[in-house]
């Protein structure tokens, strides 16, 4: 694989999408490509993505379930493929909020740029204290998302997950679940986290999960989450 020294390598300019690949088929490939081509577009980054060469990459690898990663910027389109860690797992997720404040008013943080080291810092600051996770507030102490993906909330069964401009990335999961499920998208203040009774989290790898605590406040309950597992496992999720 060459790749070439370019504004992506130097600044962080550029996108990349990271696809669950089930028996050789990249699931909402359709929707990845969008925001990708979205992200192109805000970066000014001329190029053309070659669904086949995907399609055929996909049908080369050894594994036909993983994780396909693209990555482009101005000189390169990268594709690669690593172990889905989330198939056949179905762990509690206990989430740290991070002393981190995410910028609202920030053009990068609603993209999935190269610029993405942040995440994994605070992923990793909560890892070494005991938790999976981490939680990002944005300036004015309003929920966003987590380390890695976007977060849900249900009152006596009614769904809520922050809205966008609070900070936070458009995740093809969460769009799949606005379409599919009735969820309200409002400002989630950090002082209304602990009168909510299930929590959790998705992304377009694990689907969903239950998030056990925020903190120190626990959440015993999982029937919605249970339920919308289900209904992914239909279109192509493991079966856990």
């Amino acid at each position: 694989m060459k790749i070439e020294f370019d504004d992506g390598f130097s600044f962080g300019k550029g996108a990349f999408e990271t696809i669950k690949v089930v028996d050789r088929k990249p699931l909402f490939l359709d929707a990845h490509l969008k925001r990708l081509n979205k992200s192109l577009d805000f970066f000014e980054i001329r190029k053309e993505i070659d669904q086949e060469e995907i399609y055929s990459y996909i049908k080369n690898e050894n594994e036909a379930n993983f994780a396909l990663k693209i990555i482009v910027s101005d000189k390169n389109f990268i594709l690669s493929s690593r172990e889905d860690n989330y198939k056949n797992e179905d762990k509690l997720f206990k989430l740290k909020i991070s002393p981190v404040r995410r910028n609202s008013t920030s053009k990068m943080v609603y993209h999935k740029s190269l610029s993405y080291y942040e995440n994994i810092l605070e992923h990793r600051w909560a890892v070494a204290k005991g938790f999976d996770s981490a939680l990002f507030l944005n300036e004015r102490g309003d929920v966003t998302e987590t380390s890695f993906a976007n977060i849900f909330f249900v009152k006596d069964e009614e769904i809520f997950t922050p809205i966008l401009s609070s900070g936070l990335l458009k995740g093809t999961m969460r769009d799949y679940l606005i379409k599919n499920y009735k969820i309200n998208e409002k400002i989630i203040s950090n002082d209304e986290i602990k009168g909510f009774d299930e929590v959790f989290i998705s992304n377009s790898l694990m689907g969903v999960r239950s998030v056990l605590a925020i903190d120190d406040k626990i959440f015993n309950q999982n029937k919605i989450k249970v339920k919308i597992q289900k209904d992914l496992e239909k279109i192509g999720f493991w079966d856990i």
